[in-house]
């Protein structure tokens, strides 16, 4: 009885192109049974063409509660809310949405909370350590703000995007202007300074997408995280491990986001 959906169900989504590397779907359906709450939630595979349409469609699905949101939708969503939580008009990007009694579109981001909460959580330091950040999309614009946070040292974006992460730099130092950041293209930097490296890109996702850098130009001390959840041992990781790096899994950024999301989305 307790797995059964009926008429009472409230159901929530996670909405993703592509769709399936995606874990909150079983993590949060497997809470739901735990806790003998009455919902689930499904995976939506929709692409950035769709986007507007599916959501509109859902705010006239009563039962609809809200969705958490992964790439490539974390900016465009954001666009798209009535409302933005501070963390997420912060980074002008959600990581989850709810719809209130009014079906007005409420977005939050705790994509860079779930990352650090995450990575205090295994006994590792951030506080006046040097970190490189790969990636400056919806996922890594979050972290960035909660590294910041945390009084690192120094922050060191790489990006394709050069004009992105320069902007990402100049918005992070008008709220924090003694932080050191430096920005570089994905195709040139280094890595020989630095303590902690995080990949936030979706490079890692394919067995066949390559790394998104080089591990030995890393030192041996330095700690290299991924925030992919699927697979949990990418190809980074396991080069990183067979080097002598410390590794960090995906998986600890959104096993530290359930508390946040639950209570955001008033389940528990």
């Amino acid at each position: 009885m307790d797995n059964l959906i009926l008429g009472s169900t409230k159901i929530y989504g996670c909405i993703a192109d592509p769709i399936e590397h995606v874990r909150a779907p079983s993590i949060f359906t497997s809470m739901f049974r735990q806790k003998k709450i009455d919902a689930v939630m499904i995976p939506i595979h929709v692409n950035e063409d769709s986007l507007i349409n599916v959501i509109n469609s859902l705010k006239l699905i009563k039962n609809f509660c809200g969705l958490t949101v992964t790439i490539p939708h974390k900016t465009e969503i954001a666009k798209i809310c009535d409302f933005l939580e501070p963390d997420a008009n912060k980074t002008k990007a959600v990581n989850w949405i709810k719809f209130d009694k009014n079906r007005k579109i409420i977005g939050n981001n705790f994509d860079g909370k779930g990352f650090v909460n995450g990575f205090l959580n295994q006994s590792h330091v951030l506080e006046n350590k040097s970190v490189c950040l790969f990636g400056t999309g919806g996922a890594g614009i979050a972290i960035a703000y909660s590294l910041a946070d945390e009084k690192i040292k120094k922050l060191k974006l790489i990006n394709r995007d050069i004009d992105k992460a320069n902007n990402l730099k100049l918005n992070i130092n008008k709220v924090y202007p003694n932080l050191n950041i430096e920005v570089s293209s994905s195709l040139e930097y280094e890595l020989n300074d630095i303590d902690i490296i995080i990949n936030a890109t979706s490079l890692g996702l394919k067995n066949n997408d390559p790394l998104p850098f080089d591990v030995n130009k890393s030192k041996i001390d330095s700690i290299v995280a991924d925030i992919i959840m699927n697979p949990m041992d990418t190809e980074l990781l396991k080069i990183s491990k067979s080097l002598g790096r410390t590794i960090h899994y995906g998986k600890y950024m959104i096993e530290s986001q359930i508390d946040l999301a639950g209570k955001f989305l008033n389940i528990w």
